[in-house]
């Protein structure tokens, strides 16, 4: 399999985990109350969306020359935290009431599993 393929492969991986690792941990909040379960998902969807608008921008680069390359990953990472804050922002002002231990446990939770995709990425 081509090299592109193979990282194709493991990125689709890593958005799987994120996703499922995003919905289990809503679920595990449930318990808790509804408030606790959106905020989790709130949480995994501001870290979700914005590295996925990265991984499309700087996918679209692998493979074209370096510099080119290094630019639109450098731009793609200031926009994914900008766009991180924003969200950020959008849900604690105008989400009510929002439960901010959630929403934070599905913030991390979902990072942490964009990591171990990437550990699965590089693994072979």
């Amino acid at each position: 399999m081509p090299k592109n393929g193979r990282v194709q492969k493991g990125i689709l991986k890593r958005l799987r985990i994120q996703t499922v690792v995003a919905l289990a941990l809503a679920l595990l909040s449930l318990p808790f109350g509804a408030v606790a379960a959106y905020s989790s998902l709130f949480g995994s969807v501001t870290v979700f969306v914005p590295g996925l608008l990265f991984t499309v921008l700087v996918t679209g680069k692998i493979g074209a020359d370096s510099v080119e390359f290094l630019r639109t990953a450098v731009l793609a990472e200031v926009g994914k935290l900008a766009l991180v804050g924003v969200f950020c922002a959008v849900v604690f002002i105008f989400v009510k009431p929002l439960a901010g231990g959630f929403f934070f446990l599905g913030m991390i939770g979902v990072l942490a599993a964009g990591w171990l995709g990437l550990a699965f990425l590089f693994r072979d």
